[in-house]
Parts: structure tokens; C-alpha cells; sequence
């Protein structure tokens, strides 16, 4: 791929990109999914997403939208970082990919419980009480694929940080915090996945959120020093 003729003028599309992934993704999960949620009742889960069809249905459709828009900001970052370090650069886009994988294929789980609701004549068969159960497991399903997803998420922004940090064509803050994303979402993987129940959930949430929404903001914003992205990428770093 030939080197881009405006990094900062790719850089910010990458942020109006990011930015719409942040606004959608939290539409998705705080609105159309952990609104309609009650916990510990699936039959009152299952009966708030049939009386909210269409906030869940749009939830829904913001994460589709979130997995799209994330495939061309991914690959713009990562023509952004190659002068930094191609292979870390190819190993993070890989890694990316591989999260925006397994959150499509994961998405059918979400969508899962619409296809539960009392009352279509396949399910006549089904007492209620097994379709809210079903319904329930299938937001459980959705949420391991989701803490699967983030742990190659985790380690892509790890290393997409420490490319941002030495880069020197973006301050190496902002490489910090976009680490500090990266290990927030792998700490919450593995308290997940190992369950450990530990108390971290508002402060990774803070952590990652302030890490992606100041990478977005600055590539929004300020974009790249393009001068120095040039002379990076000439000098044969890439």
C-alpha cells in the first residue's frame, strides 16, 4: 500500500470513525442491551425486551454499525503506526481484526432473545419460563464472547500504544493512556473468565473509556504531525 498522501487528514477520519464506534458501542450495550436487563429475572428480561422491541432492535443495529466502522479505523491506525514499527503494527491490526471478528459472529446472541418471545406459533410448544431461560443464556453467551473479543482487543491496544508512545509523531501520553485501555480491558477479561469477582469494574470502565475517547479525540482534533510521520516512514522505520 502506497504511503498515505495526508496522514492528518487520514488521521482524522480515523477519529470521526472512533468516535462514532465509542457513541454507538455505549448505545448498544447501556441502552439497548443493559437498559432492558433485569437482574436476576430472566422472564422480566425477556418481557422488557418484547414491551421495548424497537430500542433493543436498535441496539442491536448500533453494535452491527460498531463491528463495520471498526474494520476501516483499525486499518487506518494501523497504516498510521507502521513508521513506528511495522511488525508490532501488523500484529495489533491482526489482533484488532480478530475482536471485530468474534463480536460479529457473537452478535447472533444479542439477537438471540427476539427470537424467544412468547407468542409466535414455533414456540408454542415452549412454557414461558423456558424461553426466559433460554433468553437469559443467550445474554450470558453474549457476554463471554464480548470478554473474548476484548482480550485480543486488550492486546492490540497495548502494543498500539506503546507505538504511539515512541512513535514521535503523537505525544507519548497519549500512548499511555491508550495502554492503560488496553490493560484495563484485559483486566476485566480475565476477572471474568477466571472468576475472581474482584472490585474493578468502575475503574477499568473509567480506565478504558478515558484511554479509546482520548486517542478518538485526538485523532478527531489534532490528527498526526504529518512532517514527522514522512520523515518516519522515509527513513525506512516502516
Amino acid at each position: 500500500m502506497p504511503a498515505l498522501s495526508s496522514p492528518r487528514f487520514a488521521a482524522r477520519i480515523a477519529g470521526v470513525l472512533y468516535v462514532l464506534v465509542i457513541i454507538l458501542g455505549a448505545y448498544a450495550e447501556l441502552v439497548g442491551r443493559q437498559g432492558l436487563i433485569v437482574s436476576g429475572d430472566p422472564a422480566a428480561t425477556l418481557a422488557a425486551i418484547g414491551a421495548h422491541q424497537h430500542v433493543y432492535r436498535l441496539g442491536f443495529m448500533a453494535e452491527m454499525m460498531t463491528n463495520i466502522l471498526a474494520i476501516p479505523t483499525t486499518v487506518i491506525i494501523w497504516r498510521l503506526l507502521t513508521p513506528a514499527g511495522a511488525n508490532l503494527a501488523l500484529t495489533a491490526l491482526v489482533l484488532d481484526l480478530t475482536q471485530n471478528t468474534v463480536n460479529a459472529l457473537n452478535a447472533w446472541t444479542q439477537f438471540a432473545p427476539l427470537t424467544l418471545l412468547p407468542g409466535a406459533p414455533d414456540l408454542a410448544a415452549l412454557p414461558p419460563a423456558e424461553l426466559a431461560a433460554l433468553a437469559r443464556l443467550a445474554l450470558h453467551w453474549h457476554d463471554l464472547g464480548f470478554q473474548i473479543g476484548l482480550s485480543f482487543f486488550g492486546f492490540a491496544l497495548l502494543i498500539e500504544g506503546w507505538l504511539v508512545f515512541r512513535s514521535g509523531y503523537f505525544p507519548r501520553w497519549l500512548g499511555l493512556l491508550y495502554m492503560l485501555a488496553g490493560g484495563c480491558y484485559l483486566a476485566a477479561a480475565y476477572d471474568y473468565f477466571l472468576a475472581l469477582h474482584l472490585p474493578i469494574s468502575p475503574a477499568v470502565q473509567y480506565g478504558s473509556l478515558i484511554g479509546e475517547a482520548s486517542m478518538a479525540l485526538w485523532l478527531l482534533i489534532v490528527g498526526v504531525n504529518a512532517s514527522k510521520w514522512r520523515a518516519a516512514a522515509e527513513n525506512g522505520r516502516a
